[in-house]
This record gives structure tokens, sequence and C-alpha cells, in this order.
């Protein structure tokens, strides 16, 4: 059996401020640090044979945390890096609305229908992720791996998963920063044991082995 352990990063001085973050970067503020070493904290007894991140830094940070003391690597990869906003990246939420109104609620209400002319769609995104993610599988057999990174790129691979379309890529649950997805694979179908957990967070702790 492979296990795949699937985690957001933890809250940066971008997602405090409400900017678009894509393939540009922020450090983790403390909050973020917090969350990653409540995470951390819970995952201490799980022996992972392989530790993954995309290469963006905040995913990095997170992930460095999430060793925690295994004398492990992390394998970073621009493969699972988040979506390529373009040019919407570093700027805030609500600019974006009012500048891109159409397509701004297209992002959010129907994926499907985004497009962009200097960043990813979500088509784009697809293509990117899916073959990383089956080559990560394939290659790790029989292992247990953790994966560092971000909101839209792990929505992307929980869909897969589970076989929803585009247009419903949006449904619950919310992928909050930190939050732990658990995927068990047995002759190669996914089974999900969680699906964006936060209940590593002080209020609702809980152990993952």
């Amino acid at each position: 059996m492979t296990k795949l352990y699937l985690i957001r990063h933890g809250e940066t001085q971008w997602n405090e401020e409400r900017r678009m973050q894509g393939h540009l970067d922020s450090p983790l503020t403390a909050k973020g640090q917090q969350q990653a070493a409540w995470l951390s904290n819970a995952l201490q007894d799980v022996q992972f044979d392989r530790l993954c991140a995309s290469s963006s830094g905040r995913a990095l940070q997170t992930a460095t945390i999430v060793k925690g003391a295994r004398d492990i690597d992390i394998h970073t990869s621009d493969d699972w890096r988040e979506m390529n906003l373009g040019s919407w990246e570093g700027r805030i939420s609500s600019e974006i609305e009012e500048l891109d109104p159409d397509n701004f609620h297209a992002f959010w209400h129907a994926p499907q229908m985004y497009k962009t002319s200097k960043g990813e769609s979500f088509e784009d995104l697809q293509r990117r992720v899916i073959p990383a993610l089956e080559r990560l599988v394939e290659e790790q057999a029989g292992q247990t791996i953790a994966l560092v990174s971000h909101s839209v790129t792990l929505k992307i691979i929980m869909a897969y998963l589970e076989q929803k379309s585009l247009a419903e890529l949006w449904n619950p649950p919310y992928f909050h920063q930190t939050c732990l997805s658990i995927v068990e694979f047995k002759d190669s179908k996914p089974h999900i044991q969680l699906h964006a957990d936060t209940s590593h967070f002080p209020e609702e702790r809980k152990e993952y082995v």
C-alpha cells in the first residue's frame, strides 16, 4: 500500500494581506510557522519514506518545519508549484475583482470558464500536476510520502482522485493553511482517509499515525 500525505503550506504574509500569490512568493507569518509546527507535532510518529515540496519558498519553509528531526531530504520540484496567475500575482483580491470582474468570478465559481493570456488555466495546471502525481505514486509504490504544496494545486489533485470535474473544484472542503489530506493507494486505486483536515490545530487535536 502507498500512503500519500498532502499538506498545504502555512499562512503567509500575502495570505494575511489577501494578495494572490501563484508563482510569486511571500514568507510564512508567525502564525503560519505555528500552524506548521502543530502539524509537525501531530505527525511526529509517522515515518516518511519521501518528503516532497513545491519549489516555492513558502512550501519549502513549511516542509522544513514539518520534517522536524527526521533524517530525510526534501525533494523540491516546480511541478508542485501553485497555479501561475499571471498579472494577478501580488495584487489584492478586491482589486482584481474590480479590474477583471468576469474572470475573477469565473476563477472562483466556474473554473472551467476561466481564461488567461499570461498565466495558467485550470486545464494547464491539470496537465502539469496530474502526470507528476502519477509518476510520484508509481515511483514510490509501497512507501509513505508527504507532499507540501498549495491550495489550487492540491484542489486539482483531490478533484482528480475523486473523479470530479473542474466545475466542482471549489466544492467543500475548504483548504485552510496546513490542512492535511491522506490518500491510500491499494491496487492503484485511491482511498481518501482525510480531506483538508485541520484537527492538528490545538482546539481539535488528533494524531495521524
